[in-house]
């Protein structure tokens, strides 16, 4: 007699050095990382739905993200390598970690065994770059964590981060340079960052004095009363970031909550600091931004 036994996967797709996808479709159901590199992954196109017990995509070196659609339902870091750029594509990430996490070194290759996470020194080689692409993320952790720099130029980002304040929606230790595209970053207030104050393209960040509800409307207007910006969070949030090629330094802009003009400020610098009362320098945490643009957290800290 014979008979069939069923065993566990652990890594739905594995290679040592290359994983290159440029089309076809992919359903990935994995215990461990659903696709996991030692090395690099290229995905150019394709459609990637993936579930994982571990990451959702993991490579030791560097992942490239040029098209193609990810549809991650659930991860506990969505997609984590020691650099990252996103150049195209359609990606929607859920964690229960870190939705995009830039780390150094592996994760050894297994369940709860994550050397490099959440490290405490700025390292150069470790980078996010966005270029294009519209990525929506989910994250119980960070929203997009780099222990090095984060890069935009181009591209649709929401980040619907952490109910939680020991997370943030931005974590970096570096340095965060927003240049192009359009970012939306909703979160809690405790850990919470705003862009560099050195970008070229400017932010607001709004702190609120109460969470608001998942699912509130956001509205960035121009003094004409032309929506810039809108969003409606996921998740109940304390803080948004929102920064936009059509928000310029000298002009005078409104935040509109539930269709409700909030506060109507003007912009003389990269960052603005908004409250209920308007502009402010003060943190959600009652200090004042770093350096690197950080708010609440100074850089080089996890």
């Amino acid at each position: 007699s014979t008979a069939n036994e069923d065993s566990t996967s652990m890594k739905a797709v594995n290679a040592a050095a290359y994983i290159v996808i440029t089309g076809g479709k992919l359903q990935l159901d994995s215990a461990d990382d659903a696709v996991h590199c030692n090395a690099t992954i290229v995905i150019s196109g394709g459609q990637l739905d993936i579930a994982s017990g571990d990451d959702g995509i993991h490579a030791d070196a560097t992942i490239s993200i040029e098209g193609g659609t990810i549809n991650l339902t659930k991860s506990y870091e969505g997609i984590e390598g020691a650099a990252i750029t996103i150049s195209g594509g359609d990606l929607s990430i859920v964690a229960s970690d870190d939705g995009l996490n830039v780390a150094g070194g592996n994760d050894g290759s297994s369940l709860g065994n994550r050397p490099g996470r959440n490290e405490f020194a700025v390292v150069d080689s470790n980078q996010l770059v966005i270029t294009g692409g519209t990525i929506r993320v989910d994250a119980a952790g960070d929203g997009m964590d780099s222990n090095g720099h984060i890069t935009m130029s181009g591209g649709m980002v929401m980040v619907n981060g952490p109910t939680s304040s020991g997370n943030g929606a931005l974590d970096y230790n570096g340095t965060f340079k927003i240049s192009g595209g359009v970012l939306i970053a909703a979160g809690s207030a405790g850990m919470a960052q705003a862009p560099s104050a050195d970008s070229e393209q400017a932010s607001i960040m709004m702190s609120f004095s109460k969470t608001q509800s998942a699912g509130t409307s956001l509205s960035l207007l121009d003094a004409d009363g032309r929506v810039l910006v809108t969003a409606a969070p996921t998740k109940v949030f304390q803080t948004v970031v929102i920064s936009s090629p059509d928000l310029k330094q000298g002009g005078t802009y409104t935040l509109s909550v539930n269709d409700q003009n909030l506060v109507t400020f003007d912009v003389s610098q990269s960052i603005t600091y908004l409250t209920e009362s308007g502009v402010t320098q003060s943190s959600p945490g009652g200090g004042f931004g770093g350096p690197g643009g950080g708010f609440g957290r100074q850089p080089g800290r996890p």
